[in-house]
């Protein structure tokens, strides 16, 4: 295997068991794939950046949207990262939607996560969820 194709399985690797965590809701699992974790979401011109920011960030999710689960559809290498495109589905919900993020790393390190997704998509699906449970 060539170091490039064994770089690309590792960070795939690295990304999956992220995504894993994250559906398990596994707070240290998520945190531990990141050498220097960092969100972007593009929509919002969000940025949380370092340890406790983040950590913030993904608990709040999860109190906004308990079940929410993500789905790695496919996975696309370049030479600083990956680009996921993710499935997002909350069970219960009609929620259903992909979105591109894109994961950068300093060679097998995760550095950043950034995320894009059609924000007004994404209030109309919330909105949707919201009615079903009215």
């Amino acid at each position: 295997m060539s170091a490039d194709a064994e770089l690309h399985r590792r960070r795939e690797a690295l990304v999956l068991r992220h995504v894993e965590a994250e559906n398990d809701r596994d707070l240290e699992a998520i945190m531990a794939t990141f050498a220097r974790p960092r969100y972007e979401i593009v929509p919002t011109a969000t940025v949380y950046d370092g340890d406790a920011a983040v950590r913030q960030m993904i608990v709040a999710q999860w109190e906004q949207l308990p079940q929410m689960y993500y789905a790695a559809e496919a996975v696309f290498h370049s030479a600083d990262g990956l680009v996921v495109e993710t499935r997002t589905t909350c069970p219960g919900t009609a929620i259903d939607m992909l979105s591109i993020n894109l994961f950068g790393f300093d060679g097998d390190r995760l550095i950043l996560e950034r995320c894009y997704f059609d924000r007004m998509l994404f209030a109309a699906e919330l909105e949707k969820a919201s009615r079903l449970h009215d």
